[in-house]
């Protein structure tokens, strides 16, 4: 591939027969985003979230996406339609809030190597 040049000289690209003087550079950042990206999903199992709804029934869960509680009182299992409904609402509820959390420590680490991402 013939090499182009510009008006002033400069190279434009093409076949210059070497590699980026950064390329090594790059692999360490790549490799200590992956180390930290890895600590962060082992941390997220201790990271929780809940929420409440109708201020009756409340779900806790961790951000690696499992559940660990669920909170209600006896007399809300009488009325199933309603508990079902509350519960669907809950767990939507957690699980958004999961991925809320789960994308704002995920974009604190990529804008600590990347400040422009």
């Amino acid at each position: 591939m013939k090499k182009l040049k510009s008006f002033g000289g400069k190279n434009l690209g093409g076949a210059t027969g070497k590699m980026p003087k950064n390329l090594s550079d790059l692999q360490k950042l790549q490799n200590q985003i992956d180390k930290e990206m890895e600590k962060l999903e082992e941390e997220f199992a201790n990271v929780e979230v809940q929420v409440e709804v109708g201020g009756a029934l409340k779900v806790i869960a961790t951000c690696d996406r499992k559940v660990k509680d669920i909170i209600y009182p006896e007399d809300l299992v009488e009325d199933k339609e309603m508990f079902k409904d509350m519960l669907i609402a809950a767990m939507s509820e957690v699980m958004q809030k999961i991925e809320e959390t789960r994308d704002e420590k995920t974009n604190e680490i990529m804008r600590r190597y990347m400040p422009f991402a």
